[in-house]
């Protein structure tokens, strides 16, 4: 295997561990905004109430789970439902393990790699990237703290503190959105509900944070997320991620979205990566096996 496409297998984990992950969560830097935002939280709250009293139309939910067809109608400013029915298709779980076939595109760069991955919620993701024909040339475990990797091919490790990883994509990163990415649930869903709207089959809710917004659109005969659209601010630049979700199947009573697409465009360029997952398992014993070699050598 080249060593291009050595350093393709570990930028895809880089960019799966960092690219993405820091998509939710940045300092905030605009203080008139936050200003102005606080005026729309009272006002929402106050619209909340209005909506309780007022008795508006509710989302009706059979006993597979799926909101009932043509049930999903909610008015401007029914943000009570909407919170709901952001809170009842998110993906619990205590494990998780995939087999995925992915494509990673960035500028001439191409290629097509089988990943592997285990999570354990809110303490850890294990990531293996094998090539055809090859194996795995590369290993990735990430907690909250750090991003350790290994790139078999040419024996080098990688180690990364946070403090490290703010420096190199000059954002935080957040680690409950990276996993909700592998899993596919919704991410930055906590600012302020704006609005919203109906599209032919399509309900899309608008949601504005500190330095960010975002479209969350939903399909209105079975409720499972269609399509997210997050476009950031930053104190040096804007970046944008928009992530398709395909393919939904039913496990244990979670609608698992097996297909998904990442697009992210930001001042370096653009970035795209498909995810066709063919096998998943939640909440199975789970092992996350990562050691350096000893003739490995460190990368900074």
């Amino acid at each position: 295997m080249s060593n291009c496409t050595n350093k393709c297998a570990l930028l895809l984990l880089l960019f799966l561990a960092l690219g993405l992950g820091g998509c939710n969560v940045f300092k905030p830097f605009i203080k008139n905004l936050r200003r102005e935002e606080r005026k729309e939280e009272r006002k929402e709250k106050r619209a909340e109430r209005k909506a309780v009293r007022g008795n508006l139309v509710t989302v009706v939910i059979d006993s597979a789970g799926m909101v009932k067809r043509d049930s999903l109608k909610l008015r401007a400013n029914d943000t009570l439902q909407a919170r709901a029915l952001l809170s009842h298709r998110r993906i619990g779980y205590s494990t998780f393990q995939c087999k995925a076939k992915m494509h990673f595109e960035s500028g001439d760069q191409k290629q097509n790699f089988t990943a592997n991955f285990r999570l354990k919620k809110g303490e850890a993701i294990w990531v293996s990237i094998n090539a055809p024909l090859v194996g795995e040339v590369a290993r990735a475990l990430i907690t909250p703290d750090s991003v350790k990797a290994i790139e078999r091919i040419n024996k080098r490790s990688y180690l990364y503190s946070y403090r490290d990883i703010q420096k190199i994509i000059n954002i935080e990163v957040d680690f409950p959105t990276l996993q909700d990415l592998i899993i596919g649930n919704a991410i930055a869903t906590d600012g302020l509900m704006t609005d919203i709207k109906e599209l032919g089959a399509l309900t899309t809710f608008f949601i504005r944070g500190n330095d960010y917004t975002n479209q969350v659109t939903y399909n209105k005969a079975d409720s499972t997320l269609k399509q997210l659209q997050l476009q950031t601010v930053r104190s040096v630049s804007t970046s944008s991620l928009l992530i398709a979700y395909q393919n939904y199947q039913l496990q244990q009573d979670r609608h698992f979205p097996a297909l998904r697409s990442y697009h992210i465009q930001d001042v370096k360029g653009a970035a795209e990566v498909s995810m066709d997952i063919n096998k998943f398992d939640f909440d199975l014993p789970t092992e996350l096996p990562f050691a350096i070699p000893a003739n490995y050598k460190p990368q900074r």
